[in-house]
């Protein structure tokens, strides 16, 4: 019996070793994550940014999003352009969005791209209600502002595969602008 009791003693500190507790940094990750879950987004940035230097592109991805919340894109561009090379699939949305919003079109499609690739059912870890319909979405709108209309109609057919303008019609662009804005508003 008492073998037994140190074998299984042995046992669970061998895997409370293995596993570890928490670490102070998982916990500050979380506390971060639940600020910006409640909306308190210049106290999630604030978090984030405290923790880029033991959490890093972890850290940068919360601080991007945050920073994009907060409408300042600029910020939220740095933060996921720097987080880019572990090619963390939230970290290439809120870029895709970033890019997207600053006009660089191009890019914004590729870092989509990127992550519908990588998710095909793409949700945002920190708010579920973000998805890949958003970033097909943002690749439609790319497309349409690029002046590619059969490249937008594809993307917003993936949205909504009801939708067939006549692509030889005048108003094509006033057509696929008004589904856009209509998408818009539904995702």
């Amino acid at each position: 019996m008492k073998t037994l009791s140190i074998r299984y003693l042995i046992l669970l500190v061998s895997v409370f070793w293995i596993t570890g507790c928490p670490s102070k940094d998982e916990t500050a990750i979380e506390k971060a994550q639940q600020l910006f879950e409640d909306g308190d987004y210049e106290e999630a940035l604030s978090r984030y940014e405290s923790l880029i230097a033991t959490e890093g592109s972890t850290a940068r991805v919360g601080a991007g999003w945050s920073a994009m919340r907060l409408n300042d894109l600029n910020t939220a561009n740095v933060y996921f352009s720097e987080a880019a090379l572990d090619s963390i699939p939230d970290g290439y949305a809120g870029w895709s969005v970033t890019l997207w919003g600053s006009g660089s079109l191009l890019q914004s499609l590729d870092k989509t791209a990127f992550v519908l690739r990588k998710k095909p059912e793409f949700k945002l870890s920190l708010d579920r209600s973000v998805t890949h319909k958003d970033l097909i979405w943002v690749q439609a709108s790319c497309y349409y502002q690029l002046g590619n209309y059969p490249g937008a109609v594809n993307r917003i057919q993936a949205l909504d595969d009801t939708f067939a303008p006549n692509m030889e019609a005048a108003n094509l662009a006033e057509v696929i602008a008004l589904k856009l804005q209509a998408l818009g508003t539904a995702h």
